[in-house]
């Protein structure tokens, strides 16, 4: 997922993954690596930012499991770089939620735990739903205007593309855009990166995006904040995510419970 630009600048889940080690294509190239991320490639990316998309991305796409150890130097040789970018990216993602730092040179891929999931909710309910109450009576042609372009490109695109993703997020961006500041926009960004994954699992692994689609589940928001009522916009977003929430627990719960241990 890309860096969040906004309007005005400013209890353990198993789930299904290959190996590590198994083959992987990406572009045109079909590769092995220990850790399953292919090179990189030279791009206008700084290193760190190249090595971080590339980690974070096996991670969303289940080619790193949750659990799984992650060793600086299998990365640094797969990835063709030296241990420096591979460690500040590593730390970048422990802030993101996605990886767990351990001594000697390794870190894990971060567990689906329910509860975490619970807990970014709450804070994602708490933070998003207040943003988006105050900038509701702000909200500009301009902000309609992304959200419209946003909910359209959601309704287009495949869900399991980064494109989706980032035309989700850009959604929910722009409701909250006349009040987005600087640390508002790292907060919920770091809780946008920290539920992905779960979001992810259950719209691509799970029966659950065939009930609404994702222009379904998005267009009530978009009709509270034509209202530019603070109070509506609140209780939609609100709304739209304990829904979330509840189909999400549900489904990841389900989907454990079905699966044979081993």
């Amino acid at each position: 997922m890309a860096t969040l630009s906004s309007p005005r600048g400013v209890t353990a889940v198993r789930i299904p993954g290959r190996s590590a080690a198994s083959s992987m294509i990406d572009g045109d190239f079909a590769l092995a690596t220990k850790t399953g991320i292919a090179p990189i490639s030279p791009t206008t990316q700084s290193l760190v930012d190249r090595v971080s998309h590339a980690v974070r991305r096996a991670i969303l796409e289940g080619r790193l499991r949750p659990g799984e150890t992650l060793s600086i130097s299998d990365l640094a040789t797969d990835l063709g770089v030296s241990h420096s970018p591979v460690r500040e990216a590593l730390q970048r993602l422990s802030g993101q939620g996605l990886v767990i730092l351990r001594p000697a040179r390794t870190a894990i891929v971060a567990p689906l735990e329910l509860e975490d999931l619970r807990e970014i909710y709450r804070l994602r309910e708490v933070i998003e739903a207040d943003a988006a109450g105050r900038a509701a009576p702000a909200l500009t042609e301009e902000d309609f205007a992304v959200l419209k372009r946003a909910l359209a490109a959601m309704s287009e695109l495949e869900v399991d593309s980064d494109e989706f993703w980032n035309s989700h997020n850009t959604f929910h961006a722009a409701l909250m855009a006349p009040v987005m500041t600087p640390r508002l926009e790292r907060i919920i960004t770091e809780l946008w990166h920290a539920g992905e994954r779960y979001l992810r699992i259950v719209y691509i692994e799970t029966d659950v995006l065939f009930t609404r689609s994702p222009e379904q589940r998005h267009r009530p928001l978009l009709e509270a904040a034509r209202t530019r009522n603070a109070a509506k916009m609140r209780k939609a977003v609100a709304a739209h995510l304990q829904s979330n929430e509840r189909e999400i627990v549900k489904s990841l719960t389900e989907s454990s419970a079905d699966r044979p241990a081993g």
